[in-house]
């Protein structure tokens, strides 16, 4: 069933010199509490800022400049804690299964949770394939939940920093292929586009057609990954697949990766305006079955 998307208007508090008039959908933020928020260089030396309030305050100017109509958040550390103006989507942040399928239910209902994800199973050393997360992907078939899935490898020396089962190789999309399997009427996507195993990624959407992805991080934290994006975004034209690519930013604690993020995709010049406006908006309306 179709769901309607409110495109609210209404006089924004910020006043903007830049941006455009391309509507977006983000399909990839993160949020935190007072407690999980931090302070660190992003790779590009910008400092995140001072403190969560700061941080909120710069997330939802740039939202507002950028015409982000719909941004998936998934909170770490805490309850999700959305915005005045409905932009914020309610996921659910978790590396390893939840505990109690009761309870995940109840955030279902109560509309606390919309997307199941991100799903960092890669963190905790484990794949969406391990059976203690299947009770929870049997509630969000029944109960038309989006599954958003980490894939790829992760920021530097994360193993020795706070995940010792992180391993590269969980990353990898073909790890899922059970879960498609299993699941055919399962809305699930890909953040990342598979990173590092792009290849696998494109071969695993030709092979399921429910299958989405968002390119995440790939398209602004290092010249690596973004070397990835690159080939997977020509490939996917190439293989008739952009209108299941999303645009997603990854956007952590530093609210300027969404502006690099899209000033990455609008450099690539084999990407039409009308695939830019497919993988910007038109296609994640379509997986999220929304409506204007």
């Amino acid at each position: 069933m179709k769901r309607v998307l409110n495109i609210l208007i209404f006089i924004p508090f910020f006043s903007f010199s830049q941006g455009g008039n391309q509507p977006i959908i983000d399909m990839h933020l993160h949020d935190y509490t007072e407690q999980t928020y931090y302070t660190a260089p992003a790779p590009d030396g910008v400092m995140s800022p001072k403190d969560y309030q700061t941080y909120r305050f710069e997330l939802l100017k740039v939202l507002h400049k950028y015409n982000v109509k719909k941004a998936d958040v998934s909170t770490i550390g805490g309850a999700n804690k959305l915005d005045k103006e409905g932009i914020f989507i309610p996921g659910y942040y978790t590396n390893s299964p939840p505990e109690d399928t009761i309870a995940f239910r109840q955030l279902i209902e109560s509309g606390e949770l919309k997307v199941f994800g991100e799903i960092g199973a890669a963190y905790d050393g484990l794949a969406l394939s391990d059976s203690k997360f299947e009770p929870f992907l049997k509630i969000c078939e029944r109960y038309d939940i989006p599954v958003a899935v980490h894939t790829g490898g992760g920021p530097a020396d994360i193993t020795y920093r706070c995940c010792p089962n992180f391993r590269i190789k969980f990353g990898d999309p073909y790890l899922i292929e059970d879960v498609l399997a299993k699941f055919p009427n399962l809305r699930i996507y890909m953040m990342h586009a598979g990173e590092v195993f792009y290849e696998n990624a494109l071969r695993l959407m030709l092979q399921y057609s429910q299958l989405y992805t968002d390119l995440g991080v790939i398209l602004w934290v290092h010249e690596q990954p973004k070397d990835f994006a690159e080939q997977f975004l020509r490939n996917a034209k190439k293989y008739g697949l952009i209108d299941r690519v999303m645009f997603g930013s990854d956007q952590m604690v530093w609210p300027h990766a969404i502006e690099k993020s899209i000033n990455e995709l609008n450099s690539y010049s084999f990407l039409t305006e009308e695939d830019k406006k497919k993988i910007f908006y038109d296609n994640a309306v379509n997986f999220l079955e929304l409506e204007e």
